[in-house]
């Protein structure tokens, strides 16, 4: 996709408008941005951007009985949300003919959610409920957020997106509303449609729809840059769910806007050691017998380019207890010894040719297949408009992936990747006796 292939709005309140339509087919996809997330949420109120996701679900003061979500499905259309670090993002998929439809629901609750006593309370518990499933009652539930809590020195990178328990209770409809009108503002959104629209009337019905809204400032989001790690940090979970050990290994990802050939070589690099059956973590001579379970991928929530702020290339093993982290195992086979060999290895000799080709094109042929969802392709669209004002970036980069990323490049990423700036956080079962485990806390967002 070309930039002249797209076409840009911007409306006079300040909302910001990204077409991209595609004739074939006969659905939709809105995607609606809102740059507020968890780490742009003000000190003392964690956990404040996710609650507000889930208020705005229910739909503006104008929607019909029922809420929003009622309203979607009718309409044979599926809808749903969700908070990043830096963004909010409420997106649906539905046949064409509801688009302007979904239009209006979105603008009537751009202009005015429904925040009441009785939602607030009814949201704090359903964010309990997930907290329960999710994180409590849920082997090795901490992952990931425990990776950024011992990497990062900022309480803004190192926040969850649930938020603290005492956070939340403290939550009250002064606190929902002041939000809201810090960070829902027109100017603060980005509109995104994409599938089979007539792009003329798809403009016709924003500005119908979205002109009359007031714009209001827009507050900015803080800058939280992080200092490059000095030592390996290490920490120990006790995980009363969890049936095997397990291990978790994070590391700082590049810059993406201003070191994006090393960013993307990060995302070859992940693809090379944990994704595909071909990778070096689990068939590759280094491989460490006993893993169970392997991931490896870029991102917190394993999606690249997500977020403009510090970001993590994460690693994710569970483990019999004879291959663990303990420093007791004197055969080798540790996850992280396993780990080390493979980087020295391939920051030493460059990865071989026929096996970058096939870890690339797999990597491209899989961000290609995610485009073909309407829905799925306004997420990301919008998310790389709103973070780096490229939302071309988006089509680019399975080419980028597949016929930039050299073996050089790869080999540069995995020397940078050294132990002393990593973090390593243990998972002990609690029948597993440990020296030094000491219980921590981490909470994921769904």
């Amino acid at each position: 996709m070309t930039r002249n292939q797209l076409r840009r709005l911007v409306l006079d309140n300040g909302l910001r408008v990204l077409l991209a339509p595609n004739p074939t087919g006969a659905s939709i996809g809105v995607a609606v941005h809102y740059g507020v997330g968890f780490r742009t949420e003000p000190g003392g109120n964690t956990g404040l951007a996710h609650l507000f996701e889930h208020l705005m679900v229910q739909g503006g003061h104008g929607a019909p009985p029922g809420g929003y979500l009622p309203q979607v499905q009718r309409a044979g259309g599926l809808a749903d949300a969700k908070t990043r670090q830096d963004l909010t993002v409420y997106y649906a998929a539905a046949p064409a003919s509801a688009l302007e439809m979904l239009l209006g629901l979105e603008a009537d609750r751009m202009r005015s959610p429904r925040i009441s006593p009785r939602n607030l309370r009814t949201q704090t518990a359903v964010i309990d409920e997930e907290i329960r499933l999710m994180v409590r009652n849920r082997p090795y539930g901490a992952f990931p957020w425990v990776l950024p809590r011992a990497l990062h020195s900022r309480a803004e990178n190192a926040r969850d997106g649930y938020g603290e328990s005492v956070d939340l209770a403290a939550l009250d409809i002064s606190l929902c509303e002041r939000f809201f009108h810090d960070h829902y503002s027109p100017g603060n959104a980005l509109v995104t449609l994409t599938g089979a629209f007539d792009p003329d009337e798809a403009q016709r019905l924003v500005r119908r729809y979205f002109a009359p809204l007031p714009g209001r400032p827009v507050v900015a989001a803080p800058d939280a840059p992080e200092p490059e790690p000095r030592a390996e940090a290490r920490l120990s979970v006790t995980d009363p769910h969890a049936g095997l050990p397990a291990v978790a290994v994070g590391y700082r990802m590049p810059d993406p806007v201003t070191e994006r050939a090393d960013y993307l070589a990060h995302l070859v690099l992940a693809a090379l050691l944990g994704q595909g059956r071909h990778a070096l973590l689990r068939r590759g001579p280094a491989a460490p017998a006993g893993v169970t379970s392997l991931s490896v991928g870029c991102g917190l929530f394993g999606l690249p380019l997500d977020t403009a702020g510090p970001d993590l290339l994460t690693l994710f093993a569970v483990h019999g207890s004879g291959v663990g982290d303990d420093g007791a195992n004197a055969d080798g086979g540790r996850v992280t010894d396993a780990l080390d060999t493979v980087l020295t290895a391939l920051a030493e000799n460059e990865v071989d040719p026929g096996l970058l080709r096939a870890t690339t094109a797999r990597w491209a042929s899989g961000a290609l297949r995610e485009l073909g969802d309407p829905s799925t392709r306004a997420q990301l669209l919008g998310s790389r408009e709103m973070l780096f004002g490229e939302a071309e970036l988006t089509e680019r980069l399975p080419e980028l992936v597949r016929d930039q990323v050299t073996g050089e490049q790869v080999s540069r990423a995995a020397a940078r990747l050294r132990a002393s700036h990593r973090a390593v956080v243990r998972f002990v079962p609690r029948t597993t006796t440990a020296i030094g485990t000491a219980a921590a806390q981490g909470k994921a967002v769904a």
